[in-house]
């Protein structure tokens, strides 16, 4: 089983990271044309009790988008889903930690960023995170 600091040596050499604490990793990625998108990747526990890697990307304000649009779209995509906290609509998605499949992380982590961008383009038609 990998552990946090695994993950963190892992990501070091693969992006730049923006900010960190003992239990978080910031990033602000870019994607299209010119926008970029803010990411942070947070250390949970599972409840397996295994360490877990929680990947969320913010969308906008929940009360400035079309909910239903935007549950429509979060809904197409292959992981993660969409969670409000502190009136801020969130593209979420947690992956085990296994010491073996630490390549795996890029995968899911890339796509809650591109999904997370795209969601906040089509509702809000700005690039503010």
């Amino acid at each position: 089983m990998a552990s946090w600091d695994d993950l963190v040596a892992y990501v070091r050499v693969r992006y730049e990271i923006m900010r960190s604490t003992d239990t978080e990793l910031w990033f602000n990625l870019p994607t299209t044309e010119e926008r970029t998108q803010l990411v942070v990747v947070r250390s949970v526990t599972g409840a397996d009790e295994g360490p877990w890697a929680q990947i969320t990307s913010p969308v906008g304000k929940l009360g400035d988008l079309d909910l239903v649009t935007l549950l429509t779209k979060a809904g197409e995509s292959v992981i993660g889903g969409v969670v409000a906290v502190d009136e801020v609509v969130l593209f979420k998605h947690s992956i085990p930690l296994h010491a073996d499949e630490l390549p795996m992380f890029d995968k899911p982590f890339q796509l809650v960023v591109k999904v997370a961008d795209e969601l906040e383009e089509l509702l809000t038609g700005r690039d503010d995170h």
